[in-house]
């Protein structure tokens, strides 16, 4: 059963394991698709970071993702022919090029990613927290790698 609102506190996110140095930089928070080995469905409404090897919490919700990461996240060049993704810097500097354009982004910025445009996040001596919402999204399946 899906619980009626999911509360995530920046405080939880910052405190998040996976976004602390040496961990993976990463966290999903509502996802397309639960991937139960990893995941599992929020019962409290309000989100808080697993214990280390543990199952995080996550909202489902058909066609939409929501994520943070920082610096520490593995990035890529990609694009998608369905989602549209929309960065919004939490905290710090963030520089993402879209199309070969780079754009820096400050606390409180966002960045409109519209399908079929190539972009990257490149971390490069920057420290930044970023919450990325992916609408019309189909998960993993429509994210395209350019090299």
């Amino acid at each position: 059963m899906t619980t009626p609102s999911l509360f995530i506190p920046i405080h939880s996110i910052k405190s998040d394991p996976a976004l602390q140095p040496g961990d993976r930089g990463e966290r999903k928070l509502l996802v397309t698709e639960l991937y139960t080995t990893t995941e599992k469905q929020a019962e409290d409404i309000v989100w808080h970071p697993p214990a280390t090897h543990k199952k995080c919490s996550v909202q489902v919700m058909g066609d939409t993702e929501i994520a943070v990461f920082n610096q520490h996240a593995s990035q890529d060049r990609h694009y998608h022919k369905q989602g549209t993704e929309i960065y919004e810097v939490i905290e710090g500097i963030m520089k993402i090029f879209v199309e070969g354009d780079e754009y820096v982004l400050d606390p409180g910025d966002m960045m409109v990613v519209n399908p079929g445009a190539v972009h990257e996040v490149k971390p490069e001596n920057t420290l930044f927290i970023c919450r990325v919402v992916t609408v019309n999204c189909k998960g993993a399946q429509d994210k395209y790698i350019v090299i």
